[in-house]
């Protein structure tokens, strides 16, 4: 799958931006914008409290976690790449300033309202680095929902920019490709590798370059900035070929209608919960309880 060329920003939509209108409620005019697009940007999420938090649980992660690399938490380096491009998720678990940000922060207020929930389930967390100069790690199309052990419609990622990220490194989406609600084949990203059991009924993403009828958004974030997207909604990133660091931290959660998908293919996250059932509720050790309102 080609990747969107630096060249091209220049027919790119804006994801639309908003301040949510509290601490706890993103307001009508960003739901209305989530359906419609797929995709929105809240602004100013977390102040530099917060960040702090989470620039203290990268710094421990690396003293802590770093060397032990396992398929949740993977390290890549293209040839002739100056830096590397690291990503790590359930860090929750074990590393207390992540745990404190989902459970003590006003994030799953925010993003729950968003979502029109009774109840909100946290899925997973995802730590994405992209070091200075590591040109080649560039994200291919993809839907989220494409890997994930899920059904149901109301499955969100809140990526918070840690970094300023210009539009030259910034995620890309395709426009209101949530709304047909199809769900397509899991891309390996590393090329000529697939999942274990990957569903092959499941048809290809589409091949969106060349493609005159889809509209693509991006925007430049500032650190505490955080996109969130429909897990069914299409996106890809470039590589960084700055000179500085581009991390975020994804936060994923679950709303009332999400139940659990028994899938012969690995999924991505590697976890699968405890003693759940096809069909049934996601609330265990794993993807607990955050809310219900």
């Amino acid at each position: 799958m080609a990747a969107v060329e630096k060249g091209a920003l220049e027919t790119m939509g804006t994801v639309q931006a908003f301040q949510a209108v509290s601490k706890t409620q993103v307001g009508p005019e960003a739901i209305a914008a989530y359906k419609r697009d797929g995709v929105i940007c809240l602004r100013g999420v977390f102040d530099e409290d917060w960040l702090a938090v989470m620039e203290n649980g990268i710094d421990l992660f690396m003293e802590q976690e770093a060397a032990r690399e396992s398929a949740a938490n993977v390290v890549v380096k293209g040839e002739g790449d100056d830096g590397s491009f690291r990503y790590a998720t359930m860090m929750w678990k074990t590393l207390e300033p992540f745990r404190h940000v989902i459970f003590d922060s006003h994030a799953p207020d925010l993003f729950g309202s968003l979502l029109e929930t009774a109840r909100l389930n946290l899925y997973y967390d995802f730590l994405l680095i992209k070091q200075a100069g590591c040109r080649s790690a560039v994200t291919p199309w993809h839907q989220d929902h494409s890997y994930y052990c899920m059904n149901g419609t109301k499955l969100i990622n809140c990526w918070t920019a840690l970094d300023h990220i210009p539009t030259e490194t910034a995620l890309r989406f395709v426009k209101g490709s949530h709304l047909p609600g199809d769900v397509f084949r899991a891309v390996h990203f590393s090329p000529g590798e697939e999942y274990a059991g990957t569903i092959k009924e499941r048809p290809l993403p589409p091949d969106f370059e060349s493609m005159d009828d889809v509209e693509i958004l991006t925007c430049a974030m500032e650190p505490g900035d955080t996109l969130v997207w429909n897990s069914r909604t299409f996106h890809s990133a470039p590589g960084n070929h700055l000179d500085r660091r581009r991390a975020a931290l994804s936060l994923n959660f679950a709303g009332d209608d999400v139940t659990y998908l028994d899938m012969p293919q690995d999924p991505d996250p590697p976890v699968r919960g405890e003693g759940l059932v096809d069909g049934g509720t996601i609330t265990c050790e794993t993807f607990p309880l955050l809310r219900s309102w």
